[in-house]
């Protein structure tokens, strides 16, 4: 009985947290993410001059119009533009229900 009080309470101390993280998660106006193919490592930035000049070199780049999934296979990350799978459903539509 003890453990069943100990598994809910933080079960309910988690739930608490949700909203916090789905915060943390999304990336904020002018943030750059960078993903290492390996998958081992990434990284945020923010702010800062390099920032400046990096963020200038990214208005070159390519807009993203649609969902990106991406998937670590035998250390190669993998990703391709969201689409209807075998069943017609979207990729997206089924990792957003496993949330």
């Amino acid at each position: 009985m003890r453990i069943l009080k100990t598994v809910a309470l933080a079960l309910i101390a988690s739930a608490a947290t949700l909203p916090a993280f789905a915060d943390e998660m999304a990336m904020k106006d002018g943030a750059m993410m960078l993903v290492m193919p390996d998958g081992k490592s990434m990284s945020m930035m923010t702010e800062g001059d390099s920032m400046k000049m990096m963020s200038e070199s990214m208005m070159k780049g390519t807009e993203m119009k649609a969902p990106m999934i991406m998937m670590m296979v035998g250390g190669k990350m993998m990703m391709m533009e969201d689409g209807k799978m075998a069943d017609g459903k979207m990729m997206s539509d089924m990792m957003m229900m496993k949330k």
